[in-house]
């Protein structure tokens, strides 16, 4: 859900508070009955009543129609499993997390990458076979050529995922958000 659904729910749920509290203490007569139906009869007669309610109306609307729509294109997901391989004696699946976090391993040895942060995303379509694809989010040094890093990332992931997992032209989607002077992260290992 968008933050302006979210903010336009906030303030119908907010709304709805304050009616129903309303309703209920005029229902349990915590306020009495001329006074608010006075007030009910003083704000039918104005015209920022029906400005209010037609508002009302357009933010309900939206929100009914956000409810029941789709995004565009195909559903995706970065969490489950892959089937590599069916046969009729089984399957072999492989976690997607497993696939990520081995790709951002990889990401992270290729020289010049100072970090990486990898997405999975696995579509499956209704008709026809599933595809994967890989977004990655660079951050490389100064001195790195954002094209050879990003070439030599691609054809090694894809080059590993096809022997190992023989997934054919996996999309590989490189993006170098980051420029950095720091030193990569020496992981230390305790022995």
């Amino acid at each position: 859900m968008s933050i302006i659904n979210r903010f336009l729910l906030l303030l119908l749920s907010l709304t709805g508070l304050a009616l129903s509290g309303a309703v209920l203490a005029a229902a349990l007569q915590v306020l009495p009955e001329n006074i608010w139906l006075k007030q009910i009869h003083f704000a039918l007669v104005q015209k920022e009543t029906l400005v209010i309610c037609a508002v009302a109306l357009l933010i309900c609307l939206k929100l009914l129609l956000a409810v029941f729509s789709r995004k565009a294109g195909e559903p995706s997901t970065s969490k489950g499993e892959y089937v590599i391989d069916a046969g009729p004696k089984g399957e072999v699946r492989v976690a997607l997390e497993a696939m990520r976090s081995l790709a951002d391993r990889m990401a992270r040895e290729v020289h010049g990458v100072r970090d990486a942060r990898v997405r999975i995303k696995a579509k499956n379509p209704k008709d026809g076979a599933a595809s994967l694809s890989l977004d990655v989010d660079l951050s490389v040094g100064r001195e790195a050529d954002v094209s050879v890093v990003a070439k030599t990332l691609t054809e090694r992931v894809q080059e590993h995922f096809r022997r190992t997992m023989a997934l054919e032209d996996m999309p590989v989607n490189v993006v170098v958000s980051e420029v950095s002077d720091a030193e990569p992260e020496k992981k230390h290992r305790v022995v």
